[in-house]
């Protein structure tokens, strides 16, 4: 009888050693993922160097799955309550996980890990995000131009002038490029851009500030510049122009270079606000309609979905609003009619990807094969 006590004990030891091996945490509906890790190598203290490669892979793991659910939300910045509130406890989001290969690789120690992720979990803390933002933000990238005496100036004064007048606006800007006379004359690189980017919208200005020659024969130690700028809003998804404008102001100043910068400012402050109306009728045109995706059940399918959302061009934004028991829901704004019309385009696009399992007035169910 002690013997089969001393086993039993000896059984329920290992039994909460393995238990302490896979690390089980928290509960909650996961998703595994792999992901891995190099650390530098300390031969000093293997053990440590072996957790701390451990805990690095966690931390990927963990990005990777927030990720894909802030990527999946176009019109909130979530950069902020991921790394506060995530990637800074990401070992609060790993339900348990075992080492899949570890080794030195050259200076640095390699470890790749299986993860299971509480998914369900992070969906909830960006969720939570989103709805303490009071504004959700339509995505706009600024691009320009910017010449003085046909010369190209970085100094970016239209950029600034159009983050100025569209500051207060419910618009998370995006800085742009500086762009080329091909971008100008051929934007659609620019567009391809920016809607990988995630914006829904492209800035395009081109402006350039020249010295004004004041006639009289009145001697005036200020510099006068005149600045002329065209201003064009495209849609990313179907390329179109959705707003122009064009303005022309002056710059006065003893400095010749704040004279055209003023000039500048000026010009483009004032085509920006001309924008502002066509801009928000174009944010305001899509229709809104909820999503479900059902049988998702993998972290990676769930990526591929995001990549078809983002591909169709009628889909302006999106937003992942719930992610659990393998179900995916969306609220999607599209420049589409109906919920109908809506479900044909993603199926005749995508049929190998999915079956309609309904469609209403507002909401579409697909499943995901």
């Amino acid at each position: 009888m002690k013997k089969l006590l001393s086993l039993f004990t000896v059984f329920a030891v290992v039994a909460l050693c393995s238990c302490s091996a896979i690390q089980i945490g928290p509960k909650g509906e996961g998703e595994y993922v792999v992901s891995e890790s190099l650390v530098p190598y300390n031969e000093v203290d293997m053990a440590s160097m072996k957790k701390e490669g451990i805990l690095e892979a966690q931390k990927k793991a963990v990005e990777m799955v927030a990720g894909v659910f802030v990527s999946a939300s176009t019109t909130v910045d979530h950069s902020q309550v991921v790394q506060n509130e995530i990637i800074s406890k990401s070992n609060g989001f790993i339900r348990k996980y075992h080492v899949m290969q570890d080794y030195r690789k050259g200076d640095f120690w390699y470890t790749k890990i299986k993860a299971m992720v509480l998914v369900t979990e992070i969906s909830d803390v960006i969720k939570k995000s989103e709805e303490s933002s009071l504004v959700k933000k339509t995505n706009i990238m600024i691009s320009s131009r910017e010449l003085i005496n046909d010369e190209v100036s970085l100094n970016q004064d239209c950029k600034q002038a159009i983050y100025k007048t569209l500051r207060n606006a419910p618009y998370y800007l995006m800085n742009g490029d500086n762009l080329s006379q091909n971008n100008i004359d051929d934007p659609t690189g620019l567009m391809d851009k920016a809607r990988y980017n995630g914006a829904r919208f492209i800035f395009i200005a081109d402006v350039n500030a020249a010295p004004l020659n004041v006639l009289g024969s009145v001697i005036t130690p200020f510099k006068t510049y005149r600045a002329s700028v065209n201003m064009r809003v495209y849609s990313t998804k179907n390329y179109g122009i959705v707003a122009t404008a064009s303005s022309q102001q002056s710059g006065l100043d003893p400095i010749e270079s704040i004279a055209a910068q003023k000039a500048i400012s000026a010009a483009c402050e004032q085509a920006a606000k001309e924008i502002m109306d066509p801009l928000q009728s174009a944010v305001n045109s899509a229709k809104e309609y909820s999503l479900r995706v059902t049988d998702v059940n993998s972290i990676e399918r769930l990526k591929t979905l995001q990549d078809i959302l983002r591909d169709l061009r009628e889909i302006e934004d999106f937003n992942l609003v719930k992610y659990n028991n393998s179900n995916a829901d969306f609220v999607i704004h599209a420049n589409i009619k109906t919920s109908d019309e809506l479900a044909a385009k993603i199926i005749r696009q995508y049929s190998a990807n999915f079956n309609v399992n309904g469609v209403t007035t507002k909401a579409i169910v697909l499943k995901l094969m």
